[in-house]
């Protein structure tokens, strides 16, 4: 996976969104609106993976759709790469995601997803006067974390393979430029 060519093409449509929609926001504004976006998209990929909604019998999951669900999370995560410098943490450690296939999600995807969001959203002591959630979500390590799980829940979850996430990625980013 080309995550250099990725990274700028995410941060050119970014910049070309803002551009053509004359925004002028501060950092923290354009990284606060990232986040909400982030956690909306996250939301819908797990509505269209229904794993969670125990209550349904007959679950049709539209494996195209899901993916582009998946995505469209991808598009955002790679924004906030940008935004916060933290490009050298977005590497695929496959090792530890092949480990982490052969011994399963310990509690599931729910825990899994949880888990991904606690490293995003999740409250932490204030610093500097900055909202609490906003430190938390800044740190390397958080990011890194979230990164893993992320590629974890797609290549482990719902086996995608790097190949289609590399190709509907372009592919939809053409799309949305026109």
């Amino acid at each position: 996976m080309n995550l250099v060519k990725m990274l700028a093409a995410q941060n050119d449509f970014d910049q070309q969104v803002i551009a053509s929609h004359g925004i002028q926001w501060t950092d923290e504004e354009y990284f606060r609106n990232t986040l909400v976006a982030l956690d909306v998209e996250l939301s819908e990929f797990a509505n269209e993976a229904q794993w969670f909604k125990v209550w349904k019998k007959d679950k049709q999951i539209d494996q195209d759709k899901l993916l582009e669900e998946y995505i469209d999370v991808l598009h955002f995560m790679l924004s906030i790469a940008n935004q916060l410098n933290f490009k050298d943490h977005t590497k695929i450690h496959y090792n530890a995601i092949e480990k982490l296939r052969a011994s399963g999600f310990e509690g599931g995807l729910n825990a899994v997803y949880l888990e991904l969001k606690h490293d995003l959203l999740i409250m932490a002591e204030p610093d500097d006067g900055e909202p609490a959630f906003m430190s938390f979500t800044k740190s390397e390590y958080s990011f890194k974390s979230a990164w893993y799980l992320f590629f974890a829940i797609g290549m482990i979850g719902f086996d995608f393979t790097i190949e289609q996430i590399e190709a509907l990625y372009f592919e939809t980013r053409m799309i949305r430029e026109s």
